[in-house]
């Protein structure tokens, strides 16, 4: 009875996230406002693209942070990069296979180079990038390239100290 139970609340979580999924633009307006309005929160922000490996590989790891810190003042935002016109084909599939509770954008930006400045003038533009910032919305971490769950909670878990 116990696991039939557990198999429900499973397929309803699922179907919730499925039906859940919509993608909007981000521009610069959009993302500043997302890093200076913190409202007490931790801000753990992935910058991804269907068609990067390592960003593929460890977006699991994401979902995962985002289940575990979800009630404890940390939200999880994602921007993808990948064309706007290949949100319905690309982006919310594989957000769906992944189960992606948190909130996903699509790049609105003039250019990259817009998107990199708001983030950090020194990156060169590599994904998967994330970025770590405080509650009061100042960077505090900036990774570039794939990284662990272990890597992601001990950058999240440095900020709740």
């Amino acid at each position: 009875m116990k696991n039939k139970l557990i198999i429900v609340l499973s397929l309803l979580f699922a179907a919730l996230i499925n039906a859940q999924i919509k993608i909007e633009k981000i521009d610069k307006i959009g993302l500043e406002k997302i890093i200076n309005e913190r409202n007490g929160k931790v801000l753990l922000l992935n910058i991804w693209a269907t068609w990067c490996i390592p960003c593929r590989e460890e977006f699991p790891d994401l979902v995962r942070i985002y289940r575990e810190f979800a009630k404890d003042n940390v939200e999880v935002v994602g921007i993808s990069i990948d064309f706007p016109e290949e949100v319905n084909q690309k982006v919310i599939p594989f957000l769906k296979k992944q189960k992606a509770g948190f909130v996903n954008y699509i790049t609105g930006f003039k250019n990259d180079e817009e998107l990199i400045n708001i983030i950090n003038k020194e990156w060169n533009g590599a994904i998967p990038a994330t970025i770590i910032y405080s509650t009061d919305g100042k960077m505090v971490l900036f990774m570039e390239g794939k990284k662990t769950y272990k890597e992601f909670n001990e950058a999240i878990e440095n900020q709740l100290k």
